[in-house]
């Protein structure tokens, strides 16, 4: 139960084979009343964490002692927040719409009518429609949006908060802002249009909940000489990088958008998608996100094609939230940045379940408070530990010399016997 694993936790905090004098950073962190704390790594402490895997971030007591301190797990990554995410189209119907209704300037206008649903997993709000359609010319200037909730009666108040059309490819894109919308299920149509007007597709675009908002940090590129129209950028390796914000800047408006990151000698590939911002009238499209699973790594490239000059990118990511089972209140030290030490394996993922169980699956515990961050060991810490001399080599080197120097001296006696 949750009081054994509460007393597991506290038989893990003995003196470690590690001391805070291990590690370059540190922080004083304060606790309050309770067992139980989470600490949301914020960008000072990444900045000061130099593994991939965090495992140089550890918590002591004030005498040396280590905490039992360590992730909870990630939030499943939901691209379909941070970028448009197609909505499945069911049965469309054309109804006339007669012409003394409303003014039209071409011949049986009809009302289109969609009936969508969400493919999420999960119950979450639509915030905007972006509907893309094809036809020989522009929508009319008269045509009105309307949608409907399936689970509420009545219209859902749908504003046109931008409009394009191309005249060479015959497609044009509406993007609807929607506001009271419940439900994961929706009716779409538009009127008065022509009758071979067709709606290609529905993207949605979600409302992120509290709690699971980005954060972002810009992203400063060099030139990567080693590929056209490329940059390289470097990150923190501990950062959980899970998307990208594009500016394509004065350059263009227009250009595919690659992303990468270096694993050991090789170049992966984590998300490529093409990126606008096209200015139509007084509104303006915008397509600049690239959303991909949580990836931790120190070295990334940018590909743009064409070249449209430097772009600006922000990189975005959920903090880690780590956990802290220590009886509070206390003053506790958190360090960072170490080559040669490692945090150990606390328990905490059975701890948090049997929490929640009890308290709900929303619950979360009390926030720990950091300070300002000092320099513990500094550089020093950074430096790995030198291999121990290779004496079984040495000794196997020693062997066949004696053997060699036996076999030589044998050959001479054996050569002065008569």
């Amino acid at each position: 139960d949750m009081k054994r694993l509460l007393l597991l936790l506290a038989a893990s905090t003995t003196t470690s084979a590690t001391t805070p004098d291990d590690y370059a950073w540190q922080w004083p962190l304060s606790i309050g009343q309770g067992d139980v704390h989470e600490l949301v790594l914020g960008r000072e402490v990444y900045d000061a964490i130099a593994r991939s895997d965090a495992r140089d971030l550890a918590l002591f007591t004030k005498d040396g002692r280590s905490v039992s301190f360590g992730p909870l797990p990630a939030a499943p990554d939901t691209p379909w927040r941070d970028a448009p995410y197609a909505l499945e189209i069911g049965a469309t119907t054309r109804e006339p719409t007669s012409s003394r209704d409303v003014p039209v300037a071409f011949p049986s206008p009809q009302r289109l009518t969609l009936s969508l649903r969400s493919r999420v997993p999960e119950a979450a709000t639509i915030q905007a429609l972006r509907v893309s359609w094809r036809h020989r010319a522009a929508l009319p200037a008269d045509a009105r949006w309307r949608v409907e909730g399936t689970r509420r009666r009545g219209a859902v108040h749908a504003e046109v908060m931008a409009h394009s059309y191309s005249l060479a490819t015959g497609s044009g894109e509406t993007r609807l802002a929607l506001s009271d919308f419940e439900g994961d299920a929706l009716r779409l149509s538009v009127t008065p249009v022509p009758p071979d007007l067709d709606i290609t597709g529905v993207l949605a675009e979600y409302e992120t909940p509290p709690g699971q908002a980005r954060e972002y940090r810009r992203a400063a590129l060099v030139v990567d000489p080693s590929q056209e129209h490329a940059y390289r950028f470097d990150l923190p390796p501990a950062l959980p990088a899970s998307a990208a914000r594009i500016d394509l800047g004065d350059g263009g408006a227009l250009a595919t958008v690659t992303l990468s990151v270096r694993e050991g000698e090789w170049w992966r590939q984590v998300a490529s998608d093409t990126a606008f911002d096209i200015a139509v009238g007084e509104g303006a499209l915008v397509r600049n996100r690239l959303a991909f699973p949580a990836t931790r790594a120190r070295h990334w490239r940018l590909s743009v094609a064409p070249d449209i000059g430097t772009p600006i990118v922000d990189v975005g990511y959920r903090p880690d939230v780590y956990l802290i089972a220590h009886p509070g209140p206390a003053e506790l030290v958190l360090v960072a940045g170490s080559a040669r030490a490692e945090r150990p394996d606390f328990p905490i993922d059975p701890l948090m379940r049997e929490l929640r169980a009890q308290f709900g699956a929303s619950w979360t515990p009390p926030r720990a408070t950091l300070g300002a961050r000092s320099e513990r060991t500094g550089k020093a810490a950074l430096k790995p530990v030198p291999p121990p001399p290779p004496y079984r080599a040495w000794a196997l080197w020693a062997v066949l010399v004696a053997a060699a120097l036996a076999i030589a001296f044998l050959a001479i006696r054996l050569l002065r016997e008569p």
